[in-house]
């Protein structure tokens, strides 16, 4: 038994703790908050609540294995680099699905198993990809028999950091092209018509349509489907939809929290029933219809919440309001014309272009995927792609497109479509609790990541997914048992919208009132600095993350790596763009861990610069073993925690 165990093994079980002095991990002469254990509670050092939770000498061995013998970068590094990034549906995915099962597995945990949440219809694998500025220099070379030819020769003068659409195609090798400026109306198409043909066609960044805006993300994937529904109407194919029968009118919404140029809505009437759906938000039927000649009133909920419409009907034009708790939003919509002559963009694509180029917001490119991703064929996949590249690159582009200077890029985009059905799972382990093995503790994070061009998936979210696996390693390691299942999940389909966790709590509703706790680490690499958590809940998680406090240092911010209990009343939040809101929907306790210190989380997150580099090694070492202590403790509790109080599940406690 080293010093400190020795040391640990003789505090009271419901106040285990450390000191600097013995504590590994900070330096010596660093002294912490209190002498003796303590909890953090908004913002504030206090007595560990006096509440029984786990063995003091297992919890002396996790302190040892998480603070001496950490491996958590172990993982993160075999994750990022030897798997790289993860999408959804893709073979890397799955094969870190695998990989993380294969190594709960060789750490003795049970109950190992890859829990197949649903499937996609194709699968999407990106390959190494380039985008290159080329320079043409053309070189008069002497034949043998007398005369001269010309040579042309390419030099590359420019790397583009860039990405596009998952399940949108990339090039059939690498594609050189010459640039040229998206036409601002027929006239200047009219006077370029002969050089688009095989071109990359520079998207304006102040161009303002619904097809042309600039930006990534859902304005890339608006285009996207609206080219492919230009493709369908010019080779005279019908657009099959699911969208309901009625007056179609399609607009935009523009107010506050909306981007300046607004979001695109389309409002189907067919009598009293109405559809609205508003691009990023939600598509559904709206309710409580009122229609009084030209007058048309309605709710519709989205998650960002409830609006009350009411729109006045014109002929082919609706406009009105949409009042909310957020404030009003103008809404402006109108029928398609079918006999309207071609846009500008029907015409460009007509004469098929290499495809498009468009600008980000600045320095930083972010990955998304294009619509109806799930239910994609070969015969379904767009012809046309865009290219996103960083503000920099296209003001190089633009650059000397305005001084006269002809300018060509050579883009070699590597995308595999397999078609399927290819299954998606989440990776589940468990130690399984010796008294209470019902009732079950959850620590998860999200295995999926985005996968654009130099991404590796690291903060988002291999970091989390390495903490999780690490958290389960030190308490195999420490020999935990718990009287609760601690049960470990690495979930897929966040990214698309929390699919596999959304899942796993509808196929496992009688499950459901057994959880004590769900915690995510979705974050990024800084380290699990506190929780929010309602007013009955406080004493317990106190008492549970009362062991990690004064016991990690960091040295650059100077301050402890403390987790704070934040109470924020007797409710938790029920929304979150994290896989604990799955379970916060229906009353079960759901923790994302606030994520505190100097990373900064927007510089990774999506984007082409989520690589291994941006982890903070002692942040994570941290995480891991709060992790472990944090479930260890609440699964040794009395009782599970107290049940989040909303009407469809009142709070209760119990084993």
């Amino acid at each position: 038994m080293s010093l400190l165990v020795a040391f640990l093994a003789g505090l009271p079980a419901c106040t285990t703790g450390t000191t600097a002095s013995e504590s590994p991990a900070h330096p010596a002469g660093v002294t912490p908050l209190r002498a003796r254990p303590y909890a953090v509670i908004d913002g504030q050092p206090a007595d560990v609540p006096a509440i029984k939770m786990g063995d003091k000498a297992t919890i002396a061995r996790i302190i040892e294995e998480g603070t001496r013998r950490n491996q958590v970068m172990d993982h993160l590094t075999a994750l990022c680099t030897t798997i790289g990034p993860r999408l959804t549906g893709s073979t890397r995915c799955e094969e870190a699905n695998k990989w993380a099962a294969s190594q709960f597995e060789s750490w003795g945990l049970t109950g190992v198993t890859l829990d197949q949440w649903g499937e996609v219809s194709m699968r999407f694998d990106r390959g190494p990809s380039t985008a290159k500025v080329m320079l043409r220099r053309e070189r008069q070379v002497q034949n043998e028999g007398g005369g001269s030819r010309t040579e042309v020769e390419y030099d590359s003068v420019r790397d583009m950091q860039f990405t596009w659409l998952a399940w949108a195609p990339g090039t059939s090798g690498a594609v050189r092209a010459p640039v040229v400026r998206l036409p601002k109306d027929h006239e200047e198409l009219n006077s370029m018509e002969d050089k688009i043909a095989g071109a990359w066609v520079l998207i304006p960044s102040n161009r303002e349509s619904r097809r042309g805006i600039r930006g990534v993300g859902g304005q890339m994937g608006d285009r996207h489907q609206a080219w492919k529904d230009i493709r369908a109407k010019q080779s005279g194919v019908v657009v099959q939809t699911d969208a309901p029968a009625g007056d179609r009118f399609e607009g935009t919404i523009t107010g506050p929290n909306l981007p300046a140029d607004g979001v695109p809505i389309t409002i189907t009437i067919n009598g009293s029933d109405i559809n609205v759906s508003v691009r990023r938000f939600a598509n559904a039927a709206a309710t409580n219809v009122s229609i009084n000649g030209d007058l048309i009133e309605f709710d519709w909920e989205s998650p960002a919440g409830k609006s009350r419409y009411s729109l006045t009907r014109a002929g082919n034009k609706i406009s009105g309001t949409a009042k909310s708790d957020a404030g009003e939003t103008a809404v402006s919509a109108s029928m398609p014309d079918p006999d309207a002559p071609p846009d500008v963009m029907e015409r460009v694509l007509a004469l098929n272009p290499a495809g498009f180029l468009s600008s980000s917001r600045d320095e930083r490119v972010w990955t998304t995927s294009a619509r109806g991703w799930r239910e994609l064929s070969m015969d379904k996949i767009g012809k046309d792609t865009e290219y996103a590249i960083r503000q920099s690159d296209y003001d190089y582009l633009n650059s000397r497109l305005f001084d006269g200077i002809p300018v060509e890029v050579e883009i070699n985009a590597t995308a595999t479509f397999t078609p399927g059905p290819i299954p998606v799972y989440n990776t589940v382990a468990e130690i399984r609790g010796t008294e209470f093995p019902d009732e079950v503790v959850i620590v998860s994070a999200h295995l999926d990541s985005w996968d654009g061009p130099g991404s590796q998936g690291t903060l988002d979210n291999g970091t989390g997914s390495a903490v999780t696996m690490e958290a389960a390693r030190i308490l195999m390691a420490a020999k935990a048992k718990p009287k609760r299942t601690i049960r470990f999940i690495l979930w897929t389909g966040e990214e698309q919208g929390l699919l596999g966790s959304r899942s796993y709590v509808d196929r496992n509703k009688d499950m459901l009132p057994k959880i004590s706790a769900v915690f995510v680490d979705d974050g990024g690499t800084n380290y699990e600095g506190g929780a929010p958590v309602t007013n009955e809940m406080a004493d317990m998680m106190a008492a549970a993350t009362a062991p990690t406090n004064g016991l990690f240092y960091d040295e650059v911010e100077k301050k402890w790596m403390d987790v704070n209990i934040r109470r924020v009343g007797d409710s938790l939040p029920r929304g979150g763009g994290s896989d604990h809101a799955s379970f916060n929907a229906v009353g079960v306790p759901g923790f994302f861990w606030d994520e505190v210190g100097r990373s900064d989380y927007q510089y990774g997150w999506h984007t082409q610069n989520d690589q291994l580099n941006l982890a903070i090694p002692e942040y994570l070492k941290q995480s891991a073993t709060n992790a472990a202590i944090t479930a260890y403790n609440l699964a040794c509790a009395p009782t599970m925690l107290p049940r989040v109080k909303t009407a469809d599940a009142p709070a209760s406690g119990g084993n």
